[in-house]
């Protein structure tokens, strides 16, 4: 029994310190941005994000992918009688104002939604699925444009 006792008191002593070195460390300052720039859309609309991935689609508003909510696309490397389709859903936020956060989401078989002005066209997503293959979150890409949209249609 005697012998157990310094073995554990050196347990004792690592866990401690090793608790105390993290504990010690400096808290990341929420108010430092994480040196990631936002996406901008080209000069006729499109852009491509990856899931979490934002865009400043307009002056002080900004687009984030959440998520692909389903994808029953059709691998590439089979014969299907339905190509399928892929769901993903967005928000749209405007930081720093009082105007609510809205959700939406784009899909194959429902390309388009306008919201705030501003009309999202579904354009594609890679990778392209493969039998062989499970496609995680990060692997998206997601291809849409973003116009100006009005009542008589796109300006």
């Amino acid at each position: 029994m005697g012998t157990l006792r310094p073995i554990f008191l050196s347990f004792l002593s690592t866990g401690l310190f090793l608790f105390g070195c993290g504990a010690s460390a400096a808290p990341p300052d929420p108010a430092t941005p994480a040196g990631e720039k936002l996406a901008q859309p080209d000069s006729s609309g499109q852009l491509s994000l990856a899931v979490a991935g934002q865009a400043e689609v307009a002056p002080g508003v900004v687009l984030t992918l959440e998520r692909v909510v389903a994808d029953s696309r059709c691998p590439v490397d089979v014969t299907c009688v339905w190509a399928g389709e892929i769901r993903v859903a967005f928000a749209l936020e405007s930081p720093g104002t009082e105007a609510p956060r809205l959700e939406f989401e784009l899909a194959t078989t429902a390309p388009s939604a306008e919201l705030r002005d501003l009309r999202f066209d579904l354009l594609g997503a890679t990778p392209e699925p493969r039998s062989t293959r499970q496609l995680a979150a990060a692997d998206y890409a997601i291809a849409l444009r973003v116009t100006t949209a009005t009542a008589g249609g796109l300006r």
